[in-house]
């Protein structure tokens, strides 16, 4: 699923490409076109998967982009993290899917010069990281950014882990 699928129904916030990814993402799992995100304060994505006799499971997930807001993740089991969305990159493949716990220790784990969090008026961001795909925020920090693409690149795209949770 592309971002830019999804830009005309995100709003004009400036959350709008969290908005569009949310719509993404919850669209590649449900197999269908989602057109709205959910209410802030809620958890953005219930996905569902057959157990045993017909029985379905779920699970909860928050889901990320970027710098954005990262303060309301304890609520959810998973963490759908994608560092740098791109208008004409499939999600799926992008974004990547952490436990609570392992998003936890990402957060709390950057060792580097100065802070990998920062208090704003609307809550806990990322620090700013300079664009490794993109190039976007060219004077941004780079340790930061090696820092999440070295995590990132250890954990499973979104289609993977939904392709292992499904079986």
């Amino acid at each position: 699923m592309f971002l830019n699928d999804f830009m005309q129904f995100a709003g004009t916030s400036h959350g709008k490409m969290g908005n569009a990814t949310e719509m993404a993402i919850k669209s590649y799992s449900a197999h269908r076109m989602v057109k709205a995100v959910r209410k802030a304060g809620e958890v953005d994505a219930v996905i569902t998967f057959a157990i045993d006799n017909g029985k379905r499971g779920k699970v909860t997930a928050e889901i990320k982009t970027g710098c954005g807001r990262i303060d309301n993740c304890e609520d959810a089991q998973f963490v759908i993290y994608w560092a740098e969305p791109d208008l004409d990159t499939d999600v799926e493949h992008c974004a990547v899917v952490f436990t609570r716990e392992q998003w936890h220790d990402f957060v709390n784990g950057y060792t580097g010069r100065g802070s990998f969090t920062k208090e704003s008026w609307d809550g806990l961001h990322i620090q700013s990281f300079r664009g490794l795909v993109t190039g976007c925020r060219p004077k941004a920090s780079l340790p930061i950014a090696n820092y999440i693409y070295d995590t990132c690149d250890q954990m499973p795209t979104f289609a993977e882990w939904l392709e292992e949770l499904r079986g």
